[in-house]
């Protein structure tokens, strides 16, 4: 019977998906984490000790704990940031474990990265401020180019392998490029304005040739050091499967339809995954803090300055960035994220193979407020089932 967990976060993000991630990688047997949804612009922080702390972003949050990372289908490969984060994790000392992928999985370009850089850059110059709506991974870019022709990691991967100046690799990248320079003027971005990416867009400059040498480069990374798989094999050989999401339900594009940057944040993808899988347990495991939090704008409910939650909260992982802003805070509103969480376990509320549980992290900074939760955090470093 294999064991199943379902890491999700029940509000708008950063609620320690990662720290519960890796609960569960040191607490169950033979584990792998599963990454299904969006990209890399996830952050999900462990802390291991006072000296030694990591902010995932391409790889599951059982990582420096030897555990293998799946990239499923519906996961966006972005090959700059895995090679990125993977030499910031062997600099740190940490022996990356080995990397599965779905080679149906679609990948993210350079291209589609500055696209979105270049509109935010765009909107502040026109308003005077930026939306603070994007994480700058290319996630918008990509999902608006999708319908069109968003090639798939085993199509990169292939195009690599081949040699001479005609390869199918620079017929991707032209491709691509010609994509996502006709989404930037789609929205109405006037290059003119923001000559700092202009130069990326404009071939006489070469700039375009050392992105393609770059970017050939990080495909290679990843190729070398991930495996082809599938979700079946993956099944097969593990017993323990830990979905890891994110972002949080609030940020569902059921949910929040113009702000999210993450299509699925719930049950959406693992369901579909284990669709014709009987033989497992679940254990559906809804993340919040004590309080609420959300990175740039839209709805946040009962939201407060920091000191009212805690002035002496630092969390150096949420700092201000140019693309989010800084992390807002509010009161827990318990009736919304019930609403929110049962939204969701409307999918499996009939199947006995799942069961829910409740996660409360941060308690140390707020009062933990909800007595019923099956497992509760005081400190960065652990979690407590009750």
């Amino acid at each position: 019977m294999k064991d199943v967990k379902i890491i999700i976060g029940a509000n708008y993000g950063d609620e320690g998906k990662g720290m519960v991630t890796r609960y569960f990688s040191n607490n169950t047997n033979n584990p792998i984490v599963i990454l299904h949804n969006g990209t890399a612009q996830r952050g999900h922080t462990v802390d291991y000790d006072l000296n030694m702390r990591h902010v995932y972003h391409h790889f599951g949050s059982g990582t420096a704990d030897g555990v293998p990372t799946f990239y499923a289908s519906s996961f966006y490969i972005h090959p700059m940031e895995f090679h990125r984060e993977r030499e910031e994790l062997i600099n740190k000392g940490i022996k990356v474990p080995i990397a599965f992928y779905d080679p149906l999985a679609l990948v993210i370009t350079p291209f589609d990265m500055l696209v979105d850089r270049a509109t935010q850059a765009y909107i502040q110059w026109k308003y005077g401020e930026r939306e603070y709506g994007s994480c700058a991974m290319g996630t918008w870019c990509a999902t608006d180019r999708y319908p069109l022709n968003l090639f798939t990691i085993k199509e990169w991967i292939d195009s690599i392998r081949e040699e001479g100046c005609n390869s199918n690799y620079h017929y991707l990248l032209q491709l691509s490029f010609n994509e996502c320079y006709n989404i930037l003027c789609s929205r109405g971005v006037d290059l003119d304005k923001i000559p700092e990416y202009k130069k990326y867009f404009d071939k006489t400059k070469g700039r375009y040739s050392t992105i393609s040498y770059n970017f050939f480069c990080d495909l290679n990374e990843f190729n070398v050091c991930c495996y082809s798989s599938t979700f079946d094999k993956i099944y097969d050989k593990y017993d323990s499967l830990i979905f890891e999401n994110g972002q949080g339900l609030g940020l569902d594009k059921n949910v929040d339809n113009e702000w999210h940057t993450t299509s699925h944040t719930g049950l959406t993808n693992p369901l579909e995954m284990l669709q014709d899988k009987n033989d497992f347990n679940a254990e559906v495991c809804y993340v919040t803090r004590s309080y609420l939090t959300r990175h740039g704008i839209g709805y946040l409910e009962q939201e407060v300055n920091k000191d009212e939650i805690n002035k002496n909260i630092y969390d150096s992982t949420n700092i201000h960035n140019e693309f989010q802003g800084s992390l807002r805070y509010g009161y827990l509103d318990d009736k919304e994220q019930q609403l929110r969480i049962a939204k969701d376990w409307d999918f499996v509320k009939n199947d006995n193979r799942f069961k829910k549980s409740m996660v409360i992290t941060h308690c140390n900074e707020f009062e933990d407020l909800y007595q019923n939760a099956n497992y509760v955090s005081y400190n960065p470093y652990s979690i407590l089932k009750r």
